[in-house]
C-alpha cells in the first residue's frame, strides 16, 4: 500500500520543483502549500536530503530547495525511499519464498500486476507531475 509518507515525500518534491530557480522555501511554506502537517517536514526533508534530492541552508535566507533535476526522480524512486518499495503481494518480495509459488495459479497474475504497477510508477517523474497538463482537463501522459 502506498502510505501517507510516500504522498508527503512526493508533495514536498513537487512543491520544490515548482519553485525551482526561486531560491529556498521555508518548511512552513512547503507544508502550507501542500497541506502537510508541519511536524512531519523536518523528517521528510532529512530523508530527501540523505537521498541527495533536497538541499538545505540555514540562516535568514535559508530553507530547502530541490538539489537535482526533477526529471531524474520517478514516483517509483520516491516510494522506494519512503516505503522501501511497493508490493501488491508479499510473495513477490519476501526473503522466504512461498512454497506454493511454482504451482500457484495466482502467482503469474500477481507478478503481471506488480510489473504493470511498477512500470506506471516508474514512468512518471517529479517534472511530469509538475507539468500535469491533464490536471485541468487536458491530455494524460501517453494519450494523443
Amino acid at each position: 500500500m502506498i502510505g501517507n509518507k510516500s504522498e508527503y515525500f512526493l508533495r514536498v518534491l513537487i512543491e520544490l520543483a515548482r519553485s525551482q530557480g526561486d531560491g529556498y522555501l521555508t518548511s512552513r511554506e512547503v507544508a502550507e502549500r501542500q497541506g502537510i502537517p508541519p511536524k512531519y517536514i523536518p523528517q521528510i526533508v532529512a530523508e530527501l536530503s540523505r537521498a541527495g534530492w533536497v538541499e538545505t541552508s540555514r540562516g535568514p535566507k535559508g530553507g530547502i530547495r530541490l538539489g537535482v533535476n526533477p526529471q531524474g526522480i520517478t514516483v517509483a524512486d520516491v516510494i522506494d525511499l519512503a516505503e522501501g518499495g511497493l508490493a501488491i503481494k508479499s510473495c513477490l518480495v519476501s526473503a522466504r519464498p512461498c512454497p506454493l509459488t511454482e504451482n500457484c495459479p495466482l502467482y503469474p497474475v500477481w507478478l503481471e500486476a506488480q510489473q504493470a504497477v511498477s512500470g506506471i510508477l516508474a514512468s512518471y517523474s517529479i517534472a511530469d507531475l509538475v507539468d500535469r497538463k491533464w490536471r485541468n482537463g487536458g491530455e494524460r501522459k501517453g494519450e494523443n
